[in-house]
């Protein structure tokens, strides 16, 4: 794991940086997580998987969640631990997924985001093109009002999710995972990483209305676009995304943490149209 400073905000990035084991050449892949999630936690399998190792990746976690979190204190976090002067937003985490890029000194990657990172992957190559030589996302949040954990967190005010909501929504899942439920487990680990404050900006961030959408900008595109869904809940269906040209792929049997439910189809989903992505050879 290394650490990445960037400047907007002041902040200590936490990546894993997995070398190439063939093609150094290829536009790495960046995997970018979900609300609450990490990447440094969810991806490593993906990306170490024969239909991707071939390639450099590079998870990213996103600055108040995961190992970015200013609750990782060995690892330092925003200026003075503050989180409380920055605004979480997609747009503006889309930004600090730029910075980095900037001081790893790579110019193009193949983009990967589930949910909340896919929207954040959408805007990112929505405002620097130039840097994205592939898009995939799966099931991010496409339209306005939608998403059910980012629901359940904007219902509160930023204050009364702090000081109440955060603590309710954990024990919920401590709950749930007391029962045997390995992915309220498995997610509970990286919430209770989570800063309160970058959850709820980012659950408002996420389901307020923009112009274009998060889904024109993503049918916009100008890049090769894959779209991969869970067959139990897709939020997007292959008759709205061929006509524009976007490759779809839905994982069967799986739910919104395909990755979780079937990494082997995840990590075939994200590799299966990298031809398309070009190279950085010159």
């Amino acid at each position: 794991m290394k650490i990445v400073a960037i400047k907007d905000p002041p902040a200590q990035v936490a990546i894993l940086d997995l070398p190439a084991t063939l093609d150094a050449g290829a536009p790495p892949y960046v995997f970018l997580h979900g609300l609450g999630s990490s990447s440094i936690a969810t991806f490593p399998e993906i990306a170490a998987h024969p239909a991707l190792a071939a390639s450099r990746s590079i998870l990213i976690d996103l600055p108040g969640f995961g190992y970015s979190s200013a609750r990782a204190q060995a690892l330092g976090g925003m200026a003075g631990g503050r989180l409380d002067a920055w605004s979480f937003s997609v747009e503006d985490q889309a930004q600090v997924v730029v910075q980095v890029l900037a001081q790893l000194e790579i110019s193009r990657v193949q983009l990967v985001g589930h949910s909340m990172g896919g929207s954040i992957a959408i805007a990112l190559a929505a405002t620097r093109p130039d840097l994205v030589a592939r898009l995939v996302v799966a099931e991010p949040n496409l339209d306005p009002g939608r998403g059910n954990l980012s629901a359940h967190i904007a219902r509160r005010s930023e204050r009364e999710f702090v000081e109440r909501g955060y603590g309710m929504l954990v024990r919920g899942m401590q709950q749930q995972a007391s029962r045997g439920d390995t992915g309220a487990a498995i997610f509970l680990r990286t919430v209770l990483q989570a800063s309160p404050v970058a959850l709820h900006r980012a659950a408002v961030s996420l389901r307020a209305e923009r112009t274009p959408t998060f889904r024109a900008q993503f049918l916009e595109a100008p890049m090769p676009r894959t779209f991969i869904a869970g067959e139990h809940s897709r939020n997007a269906t292959a008759s709205e995304l061929v006509p524009f040209d976007i490759e779809y792929v839905e994982i069967p049997g799986a739910g919104h943490v395909m990755m979780d439910d079937d990494p082997d189809a995840f990590a075939r989903a994200v590799a299966s149209g990298a031809e398309h992505a070009g190279s950085d050879r010159s």
